[in-house]
């Protein structure tokens, strides 16, 4: 009877031990969506955590879209990601997007309803993920244009591409762009957005929609002509974090809030660079660019 008491006791012990480490009780875990920029700044925010405080970071990177990640957050399985004010105004707050509104406005909106859903919006990084309109730099001096309104004089002489999501959206889609601008495209092309970049790199189109924050508009060198009308709504990233794990680890605030106004379009441009052209892993990225500011 001792002896199963005992093996009983040992089975018990291991149980908890291997709980204790499995679960990680005493730690946070950090989400990410499923692209190269969004994995990266996980996977910042993640080392951030682990050189400014004595908290265990567990990583789910690359988990998938806001339909996941939130998901996620509500049932305990992550902890924070890397959001937008866009999507989370758009998508998880299911307002509708109008052209004109404020970033103020979008940012101010998100934080105090997020917070009655449990959810703590910090302050921008400084980057605007949302569509822009780009062509080729060689050609900027060419079409003398600098705005998207410059361009409606050319257009009936320039072919226009976008991926096939960008033609079913309402207010910031192609719709949206040719009534505010009186664009009247030559031709006006849907295909993978993988192929936009080769296209008007080998001239077979001239404009093409775009995220500000490509890494492949470095690497064909690519401009983009100002919104000069406020088609596109702001898309400012910024870390989502659940108030129940804030309330837990209080430190973790300030860390999240240590970034804000960090990170432009064009360092974000750089660091998706080096991970997309340069295939250099999102670890080293992240480590080299908090270790050069400072940050760590």
């Amino acid at each position: 009877m001792k002896k199963k008491l005992a093996i009983v006791l040992v089975v018990l012990m291991l149980v908890a031990a291997l709980g204790g480490c499995g679960g990680k009780k005493g730690g946070i875990t950090v989400g990410s969506k499923q692209f190269t920029e969004n994995i990266l700044l996980g996977e910042i925010y993640a080392q951030l955590i682990e050189a400014k405080t004595d908290i265990p970071v567990t990583r789910k990177l690359n988990l998938g879209g806001t339909s996941v990640c939130v998901p996620s957050m509500e049932k305990g399985e992550i902890d924070l990601y890397f959001e937008y004010t866009g999507t989370a105004y758009n998508e998880i707050l299911d307002h509708e997007m109008r052209p004109g509104t404020s970033s103020d406005e979008i940012l101010n909106i998100c934080k105090t309803e997020l917070n009655a859903r449990g959810f703590t919006m910090f302050d921008p990084v400084g980057l605007n993920n949302t569509y822009a309109i780009a062509v080729k730099s060689a050609r900027v001096n060419e079409f003398g244009v600098s705005a998207i309104s410059e361009l409606a004089p050319l257009s009936s002489g320039l072919k226009f591409g976008a991926g096939h999501s960008f033609y079913a959206r309402i207010h910031d889609g192609y719709d949206g762009i040719v009534s505010t601008y009186g664009l009247n495209f030559k031709d006006s092309l849907k295909m993978d957005t993988s192929l936009l970049y080769e296209a008007v790199d080998t001239g077979d189109l001239d404009v093409i929609v775009v995220f500000g924050t490509d890494s492949l508009l470095k690497k064909y060198d690519m401009t983009i002509l100002e919104d000069d009308r406020g088609v596109f709504p702001p898309y400012h990233g910024a870390p989502l974090c659940k108030n129940e794990t804030l309330e837990k680890y209080p430190e973790l605030a300030d860390v999240l809030n240590s970034l804000a106004d960090a990170i432009d379009n064009n360092t974000i441009q750089e660091l998706n660079y080096q991970v997309d052209v340069e295939n250099r892993s999102v670890e080293d990225v992240a480590k080299e660019f908090l270790t050069q500011n400072g940050y760590i």
